[in-house]
């Protein structure tokens, strides 16, 4: 019998990198799961590091208010689901949603990872039968820039990579200035040709539709393919609105946890693009409830990925057993954590497509130098 004997959480940062913007990646958070057998599972988180680790080692206060790593040493790691639940219900208290459930997820994914090196197997065998050996890969670009020029410069750099879609990451001033916008939008679709697919993501740039009016025709003629996030998630009506207005309309990336959290983003938004974390909403196991709820709304499930490999690792690991070949996020964020966390991290190929790792787990391995280089002590 195998047990867990320990759960470590690891803080990650780039030293000098520490300014507020929307990229993550220099200040990381790691969970390491260590067994008896002297094999351990590995994830990472898109949260904050230290409410991570206080999370998993607070001590028990009664049945329902538990630290996570109390809840799970000496219990047998190959019982995923079993676990998920003893988590859930032993957090219901202070958790349910929140920071809770992205260490919760944290945990689900590094014992799948764990689970698929005990058997030699990817997790995609896991999971269920691999649809999908590859899987089309879109750049984020951002920062785009508030002048042609920059916005040139930006797509220059993605660009680089042969994916036949970039997803521009515009800022609030779109909402200010709708004729600069225009005129940026524009510009990219003239610059990257019709072959190109263009989304774009607002991270609640908007307050509702009507302050989007006025780039509507514009995203008509551009035919940007989703817009995502465009409003805060508490204005699921005007998600709705959007949807009617014949807007793709995207959601979930900046916030939202727990599967029962997004029912209704599908019921009331009518969303046509769910882009969970698999590092907020449960990991593994809960994304699986998550790609069924978006089947039976007619939504299609496309993960936030902006994160370091083994996010993207994650994401392909799931993408690969779901039906239809849907795109993977891949950041081209600057942090060396993005590039060197892992030895050999996934890559996209001459035909924009990205290889599911094959190895077992997640299918890559850590690199400790880097762990050992950028970790918090």
């Amino acid at each position: 019998m195998i047990r867990i004997i320990d759960i470590e959480v690891i803080e990650l940062r780039v030293p000098g990198k520490r300014q507020l913007d929307l990229d993550p990646t220099d200040n990381g958070c790691l969970i390491r799961i260590h067994t008896d057998a002297g094999i351990s599972g590995i994830a990472e988180v898109d949260s904050l590091p230290s409410v991570i680790k206080a999370i998993v080692e607070a001590p028990p206060r009664i049945r329902t208010l538990m630290g996570l790593k109390s809840i799970l040493v000496g219990e047998d790691p190959r019982d995923i689901a079993g676990l998920w639940q003893k988590m859930y219900h032993h957090t219901s208290y202070c958790g349910r949603r929140g920071v809770v459930m992205h260490a919760i997820s944290g945990i689900d994914i590094a014992l799948w990872d764990l689970l698929g090196k005990l058997e030699n197997k990817p997790v995609s065998q896991l999971l269920g039968q691999p649809q999908h050996q590859r899987l089309p890969a879109y750049i984020t670009v951002y920062p785009l820039g508030g002048t042609v020029d920059e916005l040139q410069q930006a797509l220059d750099h993605a660009l680089q990579y042969p994916v036949r879609a970039l997803k521009l990451a515009i800022d609030p001033f779109w909402r200010e200035q709708p004729a600069l916008a225009t005129e940026l939008l524009c510009a990219a679709r003239k610059y990257v040709g019709d072959e190109i697919e263009l989304m774009l993501d607002a991270t609640a740039s908007f307050a509702n539709c009507q302050q989007l009016e006025p780039l509507l025709p514009v995203l008509r003629d551009c035919q940007v393919r989703w817009l995502e996030a465009p409003f805060p998630l508490d204005e699921i009506d005007q998600y709705r609105q959007l949807k009617e207005a014949g807007i793709p309309v995207g959601a979930g990336d900046t916030g939202l946890t727990a599967p029962a959290e997004w029912r209704p983003y599908f019921e009331q938004g009518q969303i046509d693009i769910a882009q969970p974390d698999i590092s907020w909403v449960g990991g593994f196991t809960a994304l699986q409830q998550l790609a069924e709820m978006a089947a039976r709304a007619g939504s299609r499930l496309i993960p936030h990925g902006w994160n370091t490999d083994l996010t993207l690792a994650a994401n392909l690991q799931f993408l690969a057993v779901q039906p239809l070949a849907e795109y993977a996020e891949f950041s081209t964020s600057a942090s060396p954590l993005r590039w060197q966390l892992a030895k050999n991290g996934p890559g996209i190929d001459s035909d924009g497509m990205i290889p599911v790792p094959q190895g077992p787990g997640l299918g890559v391995t850590l690199n400790e130098e880097t762990v050992a280089r950028y970790r918090v002590r």
